[in-house]
């Protein structure tokens, strides 16, 4: 069609990092459809996310958003997989966008080369293969890997090899370990761009559902999936057009796991009908040593 004005699109997806970073495939796919017959603006809590990123004209906080009448399409990804938690969550992103899941999907961020630099610098400190991990310690509790389950892991993964580092991502209220040798404390040092630019030169990333996981999506090195409340089929993530691509998943050895599905909708807070939400420390550390060293050179 020959489009005098172009559709001007507004897509809202505000809370979390990891969330935000989901939504940039739909992004993606719909400058994709419309070419330069669109112009997309996005509103979101997390304006760092779409830095770069060159389909979007607009990035707008979502506590300012415009009033969605003044587009001509208005996409809001808001409780999009909260309300579906039985699907994967980047397809109930593309399910609401499209009325179709049958796109690439694989999320995407736009380090610049001040990202790049700034990682750069760390990397000729490190001087050696490492691997990424996120050790997360939230408010969620079945959404953490224990500290001691982490000690394990890095006791065995230690026992085959000595000549790997293990470089720390994440918040300030995440574990690390900042004083043992081969250790490296990035926490709260790195953006998301930063963060998917590092593990994209890493060995591997090793963690659980959260920010620093989707910028593992939007690499193509080796993720190790540590899956408490979601089944593998609900998270791992879409890259080159393959569900799990790359990524090797690993459940707690709880029986209950996977208990978002039985969450009251919307997903909003995970209730543990143990009450002690022991998936956060009953973990196979063979298991996830072994994924890890499978990935080194």
């Amino acid at each position: 069609m020959k489009i005098e004005k172009p559709i001007q699109i507004l897509v809202r997806r505000h809370a979390a990092i990891g969330d935000v970073i989901m939504s940039t495939g739909v992004v993606r796919e719909l400058k994709r459809k419309y070419g330069n017959d669109c112009q997309i603006d996005v509103a979101t809590d997390f304006i760092e996310i779409y830095r770069n990123n060159p389909h979007v004209r607009n990035i707008i906080p979502a506590v300012t958003m415009p009033n969605p009448a003044a587009y001509d399409l208005y996409i809001n990804l808001d409780d999009a997989y909260e309300v579906n938690p039985i699907n994967h969550y980047v397809d109930s992103y593309f399910y609401r966008a499209f009325g179709d899941t049958d796109y690439p999907k694989q999320p995407e961020l736009f380090p610049d080369q001040t990202d790049r630099d700034q990682v750069n610098q760390d990397l000729e400190i490190l001087d050696r293969q490492f691997i990424v991990v996120h050790m997360r310690n939230w408010h969620w509790a079945s959404k953490n890997v224990s500290f001691d389950t982490w000690m394990e892991v890095f006791e065995k993964m230690y026992t085959e090899t000595t000549d790997v580092a293990v470089v720390c991502v994440g918040g300030t209220t995440d574990f690390a370990l900042d004083q043992a040798p081969l250790f490296y404390d990035r926490r709260g040092k790195y953006n998301s761009q930063q963060i998917s630019y590092l593990i994209g030169e890493a060995q591997c990333f090793v963690g659980i559902d959260s920010g620093p996981f989707q910028c593992a999506a939007s690499t193509n090195t080796p993720i190790i999936a540590l899956l408490t409340h979601l089944q593998p089929e609900r998270i791992v993530p879409y890259r080159h057009g393959v569900l799990g691509w790359n990524t090797t998943a690993i459940q707690t050895l709880e029986d209950c796991r996977g208990c978002n599905d039985d969450q009251v909708r919307p997903v909003r807070q995970l209730v543990c009908k143990k009450q002690t939400y022991p998936c956060s420390k009953n973990w196979d550390t063979d298991a996830i040593s072994k994924a890890i060293l499978e990935t080194l050179e």
